[in-house]
């Protein structure tokens, strides 16, 4: 349960810095530890919902106790969110918001000086880590800086401190029109005037706002013009100006979590709408405090968080616990029966940066599950007797000629038939540590294409051995492509997607720049780089954009039952679905069809991972069927097995 705020001034040691040494790999751990505690009491499934919402918040703390606090709470494995120094008492002092939360590995560092502040910046991005949150303060002569690192891989940033007025708003109007967003910005106090600090993030999203400079009146009257416009508060931020206090806010026009924001408030009445808004559920998301006179006043921002809360749905008491073991920051999942979408729901932040939740609206790359979609295509074409299993798909008169690779072709390659592509039996270019889509970056799609035919050799003879690869459905893009005379994107979209009333599905870009309106952002962990890979490239093997229930209303398109009605012959899409006879190296009840995975029991489904990103799509053969996705992914772990194994769970609860 939330703690209260300690709001003590007793002492004034010197400011010392603070620093973590638990990486993300210990979150799971306590976790499990206090999964057994419960278990021996027999509390389980509801002590669990006490777990997720486990936070804290302190206030008033001097360097010393801020440390002490620090060492204890990372001890018991939690994770500082928010930082927040001032000047109080005639000592510098701490405010701190923390959370039992997995995620990337962090450092943080409090009460140090612009030196120490810039070299922390300078040694720590080295291994990758950037600030994620930043506080700066005058106390006495010295101007103190606190900050937060994230080991954030892929998303651009910038963090510049010692700026004037005129410098800040130079910065933020060029920083702005090249796509940065503001992440948090503090005022201070210095001994050459006012001065600010800021860090900012590259990426397409909602519109945002930020003011700066106003009075207590002018930010309430900013405040209440901005509520009335739809943006929420994402950050608010109080500091002084010759004895007067004033107030930094960032907003943004995104759906977020029921909240209250107040500013200016004495310590007493801190506490009290502390004590007040912890006990309604409430839980507090961000925090400045400033000097008044002898004292502080703090500025907050207060959030709910329905789905982790004690009357959380049956889908919540299910998946938060695994989005709180996995660092998951967002959740969405759609279920069906007999060709009709029975229940949607969303969980968590499709941008965690500004608390951005996810809705049923919020579209992921969906990454592999777009090989059903783009198999769907291909036998589309099949049925309109515009291509053929066996055509063969390089040399002089096939499917692509020789426009790609600068060397003759190998018989291995010249005997590559469409439908070695589909069923991953070409003879190579595997998904492995050496997938031709994940290499050579810097090449568009065509020039790959024919680096991977000139340097990566079949290794077996096609339609002999089993070999899932994204290559393979990379070149049935291109043959989409050659036989319709559109792009892939313009043919599946106007003969799969609206059809199946999932036309609101798009390809993705490969930076955050080029995210999508309602998109997801996506967060890697253990240095993954969710916007270093090419995405944009890899359109018909991982590259689509979509809701769960988009993914379904594709799913009906193809799944045999009255309505609505399929794409496809019904002897075609049979086909379609029925295991090769070049079977994955697997249990004998799995196997692979064209696109689909498949077993004994008829259940198709296929999953797709990709750095911070993983989906699922199954449908059994009893007309069930869901599809999930979420905005973060472990790859080499077990996480894509708990992802299935938890929506086997959720569809029977619902």
């Amino acid at each position: 349960m939330p703690g209260p705020p300690l709001g003590r001034h007793s002492g004034s040691p010197s400011p010392t810095p603070a620093e973590t040494g638990d990486p993300a790999e210990e979150i799971p751990h306590f976790l499990d530890a206090l999964h057994r505690a419960v278990d021996a009491v027999g509390g389980r499934e509801t002590e669990l919902i006490v777990i997720i919402t486990d936070w804290q918040a302190r206030h008033g703390l001097t360097a010393a106790e801020h440390q002490a606090e620090f060492d204890r709470l990372t001890g018991r494995g939690y994770r500082l969110l928010r930082i927040a120094g001032y000047a109080g008492g005639g000592t510098p002092r701490f405010a701190s918001i923390w959370a039992v939360r997995g995620g990337s590995a962090w450092r943080a560092r409090h009460g140090i000086s612009a030196d120490d502040y810039q070299t922390a910046v300078t040694a720590l991005s080295r291994d990758g880590f950037r600030p994620v949150d930043l506080s700066v303060f005058r106390s006495g002569n010295d101007v103190l800086f606190s900050a937060i690192w994230e080991q954030e891989q892929g998303l651009e940033w910038v963090a510049r401190h010692g700026l004037t007025g005129g410098e800040y708003q130079a910065l933020f109007t060029d920083l702005s029109n090249k796509g940065f967003r503001l992440r948090c910005v503090s005022p201070y106090e210095s001994q050459n005037g006012l001065r600010f600090a800021c860090v900012r993030d590259r990426y397409a999203g909602p519109a945002w706002a930020a003011r700066h400079g106003l009075t207590a009146q002018e930010y309430q009257n900013e405040f209440n013009a901005q509520e009335q416009r739809g943006f929420r508060p994402v950050r608010a931020t109080g500091y002084p100006v010759d004895g007067e206090i004033r107030y930094a806010g960032i907003w943004e026009s995104s759906p977020g979590h029921p909240w209250n924001a107040a500013h200016g408030l004495p310590h007493d009445e801190y506490q009290r709408q502390f004590d007040a808004n912890s006990a309604a559920g409430l839980r507090l998301v961000d925090v400045s405090g400033a000097r008044s006179g002898s004292s502080a006043r703090y500025t907050t921002i207060w959030e709910s968080t329905p789905e982790t809360g004690s009357g959380a749905s049956a889908a919540a008491r299910l998946v938060v616990p695994f989005m709180q073991k996995w660092a998951v920051p967002g959740f969405s999942f759609a279920l069906a029966r007999n060709g009709a979408i029975r229940a949607t729901g969303a969980l968590g932040y499709a941008n965690r940066i500004t608390r951005e939740i996810a809705t049923p609206n919020h579209r992921f790359r969906v990454a592999s599950v777009a090989k059903p979609i783009t198999s769907t295509a291909v036998h589309l074409l099949i049925d309109q007797g515009r291509l053929a299993l066996t055509d063969k798909v390089f040399g002089t008169g096939a499917l692509l000629g020789t426009t790609y690779g600068t060397r003759p072709y190998s018989a291995r390659v010249a005997a590559v038939r469409l439908q070695h592509l589909l069923e991953h039996s070409a003879g190579g270019w595997a998904n492995d540590s050496d997938d031709p889509m994940f290499q050579q970056g810097q090449l568009g799609q065509d020039a790959l294409i024919s680096w991977t035919l000139d340097n990566r050799p079949l290794a077996t003879d096609p339609g002999t051995t089993y070999a899932y690869s994204n290559f393979g459905y990379c070149l049935l893009g291109r043959i989409v492509e050659r036989v319709s005379g559109l792009s892939y994107a313009q043919f599946v979209d106007r003969s799969v997607m609206e059809p199946s009333s999932a036309g609101q599905s798009v390809l993705a870009g490969a930076t955050a720049a080029d995210r999508h309106g309602q998109e997801a952002m996506y967060f890697g962990l253990n240095r993954e780089a969710p916007y270093e890979i090419r995405v944009d490239r890899m359109d018909a093997h991982g590259g689509w954009v979509m809701t769960p229930a988009e993914v379904l209303r594709f799913a009906f398109s193809v799944d045999g039952l009255p309505t609505p009605p399929d794409l496809l012959r019904p002897a075609t899409r049979t086909a379609m679905t029925t295991a090769s006879a070049v079977r994955p190296v697997t249990p004998t009840t799995t196997g692979y069809a064209r696109g689909w995975a498949v077993n004994s029991v008829g259940t198709v489904w296929h999953d797709g991972t990709l750095p911070g990103t993983q989906a699922i799509l199954v449908r059994p053969s009893d007309g069930r069927a869901w599809s999930a996705v979420c905005n973060a992914g472990r790859p080499g772990t077990s996480f894509a097995a708990e992802f299935d194994d938890l929506m086997w769970k959720v569809q029977q609860a619902i």
